[in-house]
C-alpha cells in the first residue's frame, strides 16, 4: 500500500514538472523541445517505477482482494447466523407476548388496588395533619396571646413609671425616700 502511494505521488509530481518548462519560457514562446524531453524522461521514470514496484503493487492488490473475499465470506456466514438467531428470538417474542398481556392485566389490577389503598391512607393522613395543625395553631395563638399580655403589662408598668418620673417633683421624691427609709427601719 505504501508502494502504491509512492507511485501515485511520483506520477503526480512528474506530470506537474512537465508543465513547468512550457510556462517558464522567457519570451512567452513555448519550448516544445524541452517539454518533449521532459515527457520522455517522465515516461522512462514511470517505466522504471512500474518495473520495480509493479509486481509488489500487483501482489499487494491480489492479497487485498483475497482478504476482502475472505471478509465477505465471513460476513455472509455471520449474517446467516444472525438471521437464524433473529428468527428464534422472534418466535420467543411471539410466545411471550401472550404471557406479557396476562401479566400486564394482573399488574394493572394490583396497581389499582394499591392506588385505592394509598388514596385512603393519604386521606386519613390529611385529616390527621389537619387536626394536628389546628391544635398547633390554637396552642400558638394561646402562646402569642400570653406573650402579648405580658408585653402589655410590661408596657403599662413602663408607661406608669415614665408618667411618675414626669409628674414627680424633687419634693415628692424626697418625701417618698423618707417614707421608704422609715418603713425599712420599722421592719428591722
Amino acid at each position: 500500500m505504501k508502494n502504491l502511494r509512492l507511485v501515485v505521488t511520483t506520477a503526480i509530481a512528474m506530470l506537474l514538472s512537465l508543465a513547468a518548462p512550457a510556462f517558464a519560457s522567457a519570451e512567452g514562446e513555448v519550448g516544445w523541445s524541452k517539454t518533449i524531453f521532459h515527457g520522455v524522461n517522465a515516461a522512462i521514470l514511470f517505466f522504471i517505477i512500474y518495473r520495480v514496484f509493479g509486481p509488489k503493487v500487483t501482489a499487494g492488490l491480489q492479497s487485498k482482494s483475497k482478504q476482502v473475499a475472505r471478509d465477505i465470506d465471513e460476513a455472509t456466514r455471520l449474517h446467516a447466523e444472525a438471521s437464524a438467531r433473529l428468527a428464534a428470538a422472534e418466535a420467543d417474542l411471539a410466545a411471550l407476548s401472550g404471557k406479557a398481556e396476562a401479566l400486564l392485566a394482573e399488574l394493572r389490577r394490583e396497581g389499582e388496588a394499591e392506588r385505592d389503598k394509598l388514596i385512603a391512607q393519604a386521606k386519613a393522613e390529611a385529616e390527621r395533619l389537619t387536626a394536628e395543625a389546628e391544635r398547633t395553631a390554637q396552642s400558638e395563638i394561646a402562646r402569642v396571646k400570653a406573650r402579648l399580655e405580658a408585653e402589655l403589662g410590661d408596657l403599662a408598668v413602663e408607661a406608669a413609671a415614665r408618667a411618675l418620673r414626669e409628674k414627680t417633683t424633687p419634693a415628692d421624691q424626697r418625701r417618698l425616700a423618707v417614707e421608704y427609709l422609715t418603713r425599712l427601719e420599722e421592719r428591722s
